[in-house]
């Protein structure tokens, strides 16, 4: 079942423990996102994509498909690693009528000292800063969203699959992947909620832009509750 809408919940910082239950953000998730359960078991995960993918992928061999599978998973259990507040994945047929993946993931990352309230507009110009330093090569600016400003950096980078994912031991795999990352100061607390999209369809990235925008667009800090809203343009 695809998610039309998702919470980002984030720890209180004094407890540890979810902030009552109040969402820091809520985004909707346009048609062909399927959003992952964090806590469900790796294997029956992989066994329900094997289910998934066969009647979507019809003409693709069985090392395509294994190797899909295998390299969400493995891409997946990273950001699970990293502290990922939401995971999601998408299977869009572009306008040319190819099929696509793309994998989002949502982080909050709180600083562990300084003041109660933060300047907004300062922590997203300190963040693009610090991303052009950092990936020499991507395109980095600020945006501003309805939500507020934000620093959005788009670049590609070479992955290592590990080699026995694929059965091949102690070989690794060179996966190339675009990558859009927002990071989008909160609201509701000092910190940010950091948006990461990477798909190694480069060709059709264009098109993930027009849904991306209406992803990023779509972020508000109260849920809402109107579901006649305007889905964004894009592929189907």
């Amino acid at each position: 079942m695809v998610s039309r809408e998702a919470e980002i919940n984030s720890e209180s910082p004094e407890t540890g423990a979810s902030s009552a239950g109040v969402a820091d953000l809520w985004f909707d998730l346009p048609p062909g996102f399927m959003e992952f359960d964090l806590n469900e078991d790796a294997e029956a995960r992989m066994l329900r994509m094997v289910d998934a993918v066969d009647p979507i992928f019809a003409t693709a061999t069985p090392e395509q498909k294994l190797s899909l599978i295998v390299s969400g998973e493995y891409i997946l259990q990273t950001m699970i690693g990293a502290g990922a507040e939401h995971v999601s994945s998408c299977f869009l047929r572009m306008h040319d009528g190819e099929l696509s993946q793309g994998t989002l993931c949502v982080l909050i990352e709180r600083p562990d000292v300084g003041p109660p309230h933060q300047d907004r507009r300062g922590t997203a110009k300190r963040t693009a800063v610090q991303w052009r330093d950092m990936y020499p090569d991507a395109e980095v600016g600020l945006v501003m969203l309805p939500y507020g400003i934000a620093a959005i950096c788009i670049y590609e980078q070479d992955l290592q699959m590990p080699g026995v994912l694929f059965g091949l031991d102690g070989d690794a795999i060179p996966v190339k992947v675009r990558q859009m990352q927002v990071c989008l100061p909160l609201k509701t607390s000092p910190g940010s909620a950091l948006f990461i999209f990477m798909s190694q369809d480069v060709d059709h990235w264009d098109e993930y832009l027009d849904v991306l925008s209406g992803i990023m667009k779509s972020i508000s800090a109260e849920e809402t509750v109107d579901d006649n809203r305007s889905q964004p343009d894009g592929p189907e």
